[in-house]
């Protein structure tokens, strides 16, 4: 049974009630929801069962805002005491002994997106997808800020969105990103819903990929005639959860011609099209990040852009200046020949198969992190048939190297190494390399085990690539 965190609650209810916030971690949703908590009137404590130590990026955070801290592993019992409120922080599982017994005590659970959906007056743009969702996002919130409505961006990236709900008015946009954390306990879906993939992650959080995909499908579920689903139709799972959704469907293709949405013709152009009425907006060679999932992004952010009735000729306009976003096929350098490219953000093994076939050179692949309960299998045989050579680091390092085993490495004579550090693996892809390669960290697994982040992985690798590719300053 789904649980849904949607309590019927307006901003004044919240005056002179204790509300405890479940999870603090970094510090980015938790310090912003208390801090708007904390402008309603509330009395907020806020729960971790990390220590003080663990927790100290987002107790800096948390800066002045006056509020309680408990934290240690008793935590959670000692915050319920005396809760008129509850809220969950992304991922902390729904179903965690805390959420029950507080559930089962009768007292509200909610979530910041949740209460953020109820308040917010503005137009809701919401976008999700295993991958590709903060370059659609990105992507879609520059088409949209060529318009004349005001545009505001927050979700899974940014700051916590519910900070802006005193500026909002209805004649605005908000642009969320919204993972699957986010959307596992959603009652409401935004007006326009993009999909833009839908494949396999967070095993580890959500036990099985049926769940995974039943939280992705909150983003539609809700939604009524009035609103708007932005479909890939190359993705069977993700035109599946539309099934019985009441939206229209305005889809996007790289194979097929849709009535209304997008497509990519045999001229290699994207499309945009809505019965009769076909617009080209850009050439696919124009755009300036590479491979068909960015094409397809482009495509449903350029759809976005024509359901707020921005030009065809801004939205072409804006696609070819888009750059990418950091440590997403970022390009670090282009250095004797070899092209450096941060994917730190590629965290499953389909992205990196992605990422692979984006390039039309021989890869060396730096791999390797938490595996999230993945399967690489089928990554192991993208590698050994296009890679140039594998470079393993982290906790998932056996389990990616039985991969490259079993798709037959050590037959085709494919070269693997293991590293131990970020490092080490950096020095070995050097090596490895030759002109006309890209080294290409693409890890397909999250990075916790030796990073505190993708984004921390990311810089790492791009500040020892520029240690030896720039010139050194006098």
């Amino acid at each position: 049974m789904t649980l849904l965190f949607d309590a019927e609650v307006r901003r004044e209810d919240f005056r002179d009630r204790r509300v405890t916030i479940v999870g603090l971690g970094k510090g980015r949703t938790a310090s912003g929801l208390a801090r708007f908590l904390v402008s309603s009137g509330a009395r907020v404590t806020i729960a971790d069962a990390k220590s003080r130590e663990q927790l100290a990026e987002g107790i800096g955070r948390i800066g002045d805002t006056p509020v309680e801290l408990v934290l240690g592993p008793s935590s959670d019992d000692a915050a319920l005491a005396d809760a008129e409120f509850v809220f969950v922080i992304n991922g902390v599982r729904p179903r965690s002994a805390t959420i029950l017994r507080a559930l089962q005590r009768r007292i509200p659970v909610l979530t910041e997106i949740s209460l953020f959906f109820r308040l917010c007056p503005a137009t809701i743009v919401g976008v999700t997808g295993t991958k590709g969702k903060t370059t659609t996002t990105t992507m879609l919130e520059q088409i949209l800020e060529r318009g004349t409505r005001r545009v505001y961006s927050g979700g899974n990236i940014g700051r916590a969105i519910i900070q802006e709900l005193d500026t909002l008015t209805r004649d605005d946009i908000v642009v969320l990103e919204l993972s699957s954390f986010q959307l596992e306990t959603l009652g409401r879906s935004p007006h326009v819903a993009v999909v833009t993939n839908i494949g396999e992650d967070h095993l580890d959080h959500h036990g099985t990929r049926e769940n995974y995909i039943a939280s992705k499908r909150n983003i539609v579920a809700w939604q009524g005639a009035n609103d708007i689903a932005v479909l890939n139709l190359d993705d069977p799972t993700t035109t599946a959860i539309h099934t019985g959704a009441a939206s229209m469907i305005r889809g996007f293709s790289l194979d097929m011609h849709p009535r209304r949405g997008g497509f990519l013709d045999a001229d290699g152009r994207l499309v945009l099209t809505d019965g009769d009425r076909r617009t080209p907006i850009v050439s696919a060679n124009e755009l300036r990040v590479p491979g068909r999932h960015n094409i397809a992004n482009a495509l449903a952010a350029a759809i976005v852009g024509d359901i707020f009735d921005i030009p065809p000729d801004v939205i072409g306009a804006e696609l070819r200046a888009f750059e990418g976003v950091a440590r997403r096929l970022e390009t670090v350098a282009d250095s004797d020949g070899v092209l450096w490219v941060n994917d730190s953000a590629s965290t499953t093994p389909d992205a990196t198969i992605k990422a692979i076939e984006a390039f039309d050179r021989p890869a060396v692949v730096i791999l390797g992190g938490v595996g999230k309960g993945a399967d690489f299998g089928e990554l192991g045989r993208v590698v050994v048939k296009r890679a140039r050579a594998a470079v393993l680091i982290g906790a998932a390092a056996d389990e990616i190297a039985g991969a490259l085993d079993s798709a037959g490495a050590a037959r085709a004579g494919f070269p693997v190494e293991r590293a131990r550090t970020l490092e080490d693996a950096v020095t070995a892809a050097r090596r490895l390399a030759r002109s006309g390669d890209v080294v290409l960290l693409s890890p397909a697994c999250a990075s916790f085990d030796m990073f505190s982040s993708a984004d921390e992985r990311g810089d790492r690798f791009t500040a020892l690539v520029r240690s030896f590719t720039e010139p050194e300053r006098s």
